[in-house]
């Protein structure tokens, strides 16, 4: 049996002054809030999966196209605060025709003005443009984490701006389609569905049917008004060597319009222009499409 080694009952560290601090603890605050008691901490070890995220567009213009004349792509910055290395992406859309997705890959980016120096986390800024290899890249904002830490080190970020919208954009919202209520109860009325459009007067009048006697040019004919859902219905009267062929309907069940006015496609009637039992009285008539049927 070995005993266990134990830890010194005394402080043997030397005190740290800022001689002893690394370039990340002098340049960049710790966000713990206290001071590290560490002789040397690299670069790499305290700033390790440490990153930045800005958001941000360019626009691309786009030929032969008659939907849009340019394009708007947007962008999401990484930069890694323990090598200066900046990683652009571009979220997926889709049908979007273009390629997307890493647009590029983490590398260190030297500015556009010549001076051979890497971008600094002071370089970016919302609202600001940004070159990068050719492109005039405009942050319009970034995250919270990003926003502590430019506030730690005394730099704030500015509000977030309004990301404009394309035409390609606008293309892909769905717009819902134009419902006509006349036509889709056609559609499922022919293929035997449909509902009735008062469920109480279903239920109250179903199988409720009143009969009239009427003539029309001397000649007997029997009406059926169908209480459930107010609808025509106009029978022959027929007996033995009357002279006419026997069809059992004048008129099949339907609703008997007011008016026989000729419209333009779907132009519709203004109000219930039909029929109704309390306009039917005994001594009148009845006008089914032009004829008059006396009760």
């Amino acid at each position: 049996m070995y005993n266990l080694p134990q830890n010194p009952s005394g402080n043997f560290k030397p005190p740290k002054n800022d001689a002893s601090k690394s370039f990340s603890q002098s340049v960049f605050v710790n966000h713990a809030g206290d001071d590290i008691q560490e002789q040397f901490e690299p670069t790499y070890v305290k700033l390790d999966k440490q990153v930045l995220r800005f958001f941000g567009h360019f626009k691309e213009s786009v030929v032969e196209s008659r939907l849009e004349n340019s394009r708007l792509h947007k962008l999401n910055i990484f930069y890694y605060l323990e090598d200066k290395s900046i990683m652009i992406t571009e979220p997926k859309l889709t049908n979007s025709g273009t390629p997307q997705g890493a647009f590029l890959n983490r590398q260190m980016v030297l500015k556009a003005d010549g001076s051979g120096c890497p971008f600094m986390p002071t370089d970016f800024g919302v609202g600001q443009d940004i070159a990068i290899y050719g492109r005039a890249i405009t942050i319009t904002d970034c995250d919270e984490y990003t926003r502590e830490f430019f506030k730690g080190i005394g730099y704030e970020q500015a509000p977030s701006c309004e990301t404009p919208h394309d035409n390609f954009e606008t293309s892909q919202k769905k717009v819902a389609p134009k419902r006509d209520g006349e036509m889709k109860e056609f559609l499922e009325k022919s293929l035997g569905g449909g509902k009735v459009a008062s469920q109480k007067q279903f239920l109250d009048n179903d199988r409720k049917v009143l009969r009239f006697y009427t003539r029309c040019e001397d000649l007997p004919f029997i009406v059926h008004y169908y209480l459930a859902d107010d609808t025509v219905e106009i029978r022959e009267v027929h007996h033995p060597n009357d002279g006419r062929d026997s069809f059992a309907l004048l008129l099949r069940r339907q609703k008997l319009p007011d008016r026989i006015d000729v419209n333009q496609p779907g132009q519709n009637f203004i109000g219930d222009n039909y029929l109704t039992c309390d306009e039917i009285q005994p001594g009148g008539t009845i006008n089914a499409y032009g004829r008059l049927f006396h009760i």
